[in-house]
């Protein structure tokens, strides 16, 4: 008996979510774009097996004590979210480009920033006892990040502290202010911005076009 044409459809974004997913363990990519995707399934994150591993000696560096996949780059492109998905920040700490172009996202969360999680392990042995602190940063090693064509309202603060951005795509979104002096003295890295399609107010722009250094290009 043939599958109803809506649970078949279903079934098939299922499992090309999945087959991504695995590719996206040898490849470090996950491109979960086109999915039809109102949110990022727990079950993706337990496919990749990404998660912080409480460290089994002392002498772990930070890497070996994440377990999974290295994820360092996600295409959300031309999906239904409405939030941008947070645990993509704590679950995959080395992202270098994100793409969530074309979605309704409103905002961005606070957890994008490089915000520092503390972990504190005790060791017990028959001798000593030790209390042990890791300390980490999120998406430090971002690059690349596209948010463009979506409902953002404002220049979010997490945005700023991105330091090491190159690229920043903002176009096509609802912003209409941003921190002219407080952005360019983020960004130091930044080569690439563009903030065309917004309703950004004109001193603004005349502000940034001045202020520019002569290593970036801005779009209007």
């Amino acid at each position: 008996m043939a599958l109803p044409i809506r649970v078949a459809s279903a079934a098939k974004g299922v499992t090309t979510v999945i087959e991504r997913c695995e590719n996206a363990k040898a490849s470090g990519y996950l491109d979960l774009s086109t999915c039809s995707l109102m949110y990022l399934a727990d079950a993706i994150y337990l496919v990749l097996k990404s998660a912080f591993a409480l460290p089994k000696n002392l002498d772990q560096t930070m890497n070996e004590i994440f377990e999974g996949y290295d994820v360092n780059k996600v295409n959300l492109r031309d999906n239904d979210l409405k939030k941008f998905p947070k645990k993509l920040v704590t679950k995959f700490p080395h992202m270098t480009i994100v793409n969530a172009e074309g979605n309704k996202i409103e905002e961005i969360p606070e957890e994008v920033q490089e915000s520092y999680h503390e972990y504190a392990i005790t060791y017990r042995s028959k001798k000593r006892k030790r209390m042990v602190s890791f300390q980490f940063a999120e998406w430090k090693e971002l690059r690349g990040l596209n948010i463009a064509n979506n409902k953002i309202t404002s220049f979010a603060e997490s945005l700023y502290s991105l330091e090491s951005l190159a690229v920043l795509d903002l176009s096509g979104n609802s912003i209409e202010e941003i921190d002219v002096d407080r952005f360019f003295s983020s960004f130091p890295k930044l080569i690439q911005f563009n903030i065309s399609g917004n309703p950004l107010k004109s001193e603004i722009k005349a502000s940034l076009s001045e202020k520019r250094p002569k290593s970036m290009t801005i779009q209007f």
